[in-house]
């Protein structure tokens, strides 16, 4: 097995849990977050999926991927990240 391969074998494991996750929730999931902490359940999850992008674009070579980093660029949970549909759309991406 080469190093792409076990990357990429490695990467379909950690998005296939991390998507079968994202089946059970629910909008109102979306603002919580755990006690002394700042960032909510849908920062987390979006700041997932653009990491995730960035790792297939720059790890895999996807250079038709478009990414807009928007979490990495905001750096804090600003709580615009409440639109199940759309996290889930950007989670499913790839």
């Amino acid at each position: 097995m080469t190093t792409t391969e076990a990357y990429l074998q490695t990467w379909t494991e950690a998005r296939t849990r991390f998507t079968n996750l994202l089946k059970d929730l629910i909008e109102e999931d979306l603002i919580k977050k755990l006690e002394n902490t700042k960032n909510s359940a849908g920062f987390l999850i979006r700041h997932i999926g653009d990491v995730e992008l960035l790792f297939a674009k720059n790890v895999f070579g996807g250079a038709a991927i478009k990414v807009q980093a928007k979490t990495v660029i905001a750096q804090h949970d600003t709580g615009e990240w409440t639109n199940l549909q759309e996290l889930w759309n950007i989670s499913n991406m790839l």
